[in-house]
């Protein structure tokens, strides 16, 4: 069971995202934690993908696309931006994430609540592959 969605490289999808992804607790009786935790997941790496993946000012466009599988999802976002690995970011370890101005929260969050991720460079384009374990209500 799979749903697939296509963005332009605006922040301002966010909104659209958060309501495209609605169908997980109802369809597919997703936890509300966990389907906030999925939520979190994608809108952080679709920022960041906005905000540090192009070198120009033209719409690009960005490709969600969710699964269920037995009792895990996977999320496959693919972009054409610069490449960029997030399993090689080495993250800074912070005494006090409240008061710091470090980068690199939003793949803290990320790699808390995934359970795998993977990532390929294909084609000039990066593939980003996260899997979540769930639980059905």
């Amino acid at each position: 069971m799979g749903r697939s969605f296509k963005y332009r490289s605006h922040i301002q999808e966010i909104p659209r995202i958060r309501k495209d992804l609605e169908f997980l607790k109802m369809e597919w009786s997703i936890p509300q934690s966990e389907t906030r935790q999925i939520l979190v997941i994608v809108e952080e790496i679709f920022s960041n993908i906005v905000r540090f993946a192009f070198t120009d000012r033209k719409e690009h466009q960005v490709d969600i696309s969710l699964n269920l599988v037995d009792s895990q999802i996977e999320i496959d976002i693919i972009d054409d931006g610069i490449s960029f690995n997030p399993l090689e970011y080495q993250l800074s370890p912070l005494s006090d994430p409240a008061t710091s101005d470090a980068g690199g929260m939003g793949l803290t969050l990320i790699r808390t609540f995934s359970n795998q991720i993977d990532y390929q460079r294909k084609a000039g384009k990066n593939h980003l592959k996260i899997t979540k374990k769930v639980k059905s209500k």
